[in-house]
C-alpha cells in the first residue's frame, strides 16, 4: 500500500508568505522556475486552504524555495499539521 499524499501546513506557509510579503502566485512561480515540476497557483491555493493534499515532491520544492530566500521551512514542518507534534 502506498502512503497517502500529505496535506501541507497552510497556517505555517501562509505566515511565511505574509512575513516575506509574497503572494501564492509568486511562490508558485518560484517553485516552477527552481524545480522540474510546475505547481499551478490554484493547486497551491487549494493545498494552503487544506482542501487538497499535495505531492511530497512539491512540498520538498516549496521547502527548497523557502530556504533559498533565507529562513527556510523544512519538509517536516510543512507536513506537521499539529503544532504540538515535532514529527509528521
Amino acid at each position: 500500500m502506498t502512503d497517502p499524499m500529505p496535506k501541507i501546513n497552510g497556517t505555517l506557509l501562509k505566515h511565511w508568505l505574509a512575513t516575506h510579503n509574497w503572494s501564492v502566485n509568486r511562490l508558485a512561480r518560484e517553485c516552477t522556475t527552481l524545480g522540474e515540476d510546475t505547481i499551478p497557483e490554484g493547486t497551491l491555493r487549494n493545498a494552503l486552504a487544506g482542501r487538497d493534499p499535495i505531492r511530497p515532491g512539491r512540498i520538498h520544492l516549496i521547502a527548497h524555495v523557502t530556504a533559498k530566500y533565507g529562513d527556510g521551512l523544512s519538509y517536516e514542518a510543512l507536513t506537521t499539521l499539529d503544532p504540538q507534534r515535532t514529527t509528521p
